[in-house]
């Protein structure tokens, strides 16, 4: 099991239920399996959030790493700076990264110029004049492994609109001009020119910049904590914010509240 975070409070709530048998308490011992099932099914949930991430697909795996971003900047700068050092000194990560904002930046003025049909065979002829098709997946791959390294797992699934986005620019990108990738490239052309023309009007967002990113960051360790500090800081906030402390306080207000009842019911 991947979360082994959880088997020490699997551990626990079996312990405590087995005590609540043994003294014929079933009320406890219902409260706590229902904070067992809870555990699980959170468990659950994160292993399968964590298959996300066995993939060679840079779209998909860039996306996990932008949704985590501004909680890697508070809780692991080394994560923020690892991806950004590879994606910036990879050039197939680097052309990936620029082929993908390209399509999602598709707005403005861009469309008065470009139908989202040209522009996508544009971005393909720029980016293979960049991207090594027999070195990408290895590229990929090395991005895949940073993330794992520093435990950067998703925490939502991808929508399955980006999903096909992702998986169609994958297409384009790694699979040869032979006749029997046809197909699967001009379906793959038809999904990215689709998500253009469906989010040309959309507001306009600000890209993430590898380069400014990584100056900025450079830039904020100057003025931060010390490594002792920081390590202090997130050590309080553990203590004081996972989701099994919560877990053992909705426990203890729950015994709580019944020796209460208990208490005012031997009194009347």
């Amino acid at each position: 099991m991947k979360n082994k975070k959880y088997l020490e409070e699997f551990s626990n709530y079996i312990t405590i239920m087995n005590e609540a048998l043994e003294k014929g308490d079933y009320k406890a011992y219902d409260y706590v399996k229902e904070m067992l099932d809870e555990a699980v099914d959170e468990c659950k949930l994160e292993d399968k959030l964590s298959e996300e991430l066995n993939t060679n697909n840079f779209g998909i795996l860039n996306h996990i790493f932008e949704e985590r971003l501004p909680q890697l900047f508070k809780e692991n700068k080394r994560a923020v700076r690892d991806v950004i050092k590879l994606i910036k000194e990879d050039k197939n990560l680097l052309g990936e990264f620029n082929y993908y904002n390209a399509i999602k930046n598709y707005h403005g003025k861009v469309t008065e110029v470009l139908s989202a049909e040209d522009l996508a065979n544009k971005l393909y002829e720029a980016a293979s004049r960049i991207i090594n098709m027999e070195t990408l997946n290895e590229s990929n791959a090395k991005l895949r492994n940073v993330l794992k390294k520093n435990n950067v797992y998703p925490k939502e699934f991808i929508s399955d609109e980006m999903k096909t986005l992702y998986e169609s620019a994958h297409n384009v990108l790694s699979k040869k001009r032979s006749i029997g990738n046809v197909a699967v490239i001009a379906e793959s052309n038809s999904n990215i020119c689709n998500y253009m023309n469906k989010h040309k009007d959309d507001d306009v967002k600000e890209s993430l910049d590898p380069n400014k990113l990584i100056r900025e960051f450079e830039d904020k360790l100057k003025d931060t904590l010390t490594e002792s500090e920081i390590s202090f800081v997130q050590q309080i906030t553990d203590f004081r914010s996972p989701i099994a402390e919560q877990r053992k306080e909705k426990l203890f207000n729950k015994f709580k509240n019944e020796c209460i009842d208990k208490t005012q019911t031997t009194r009347n």
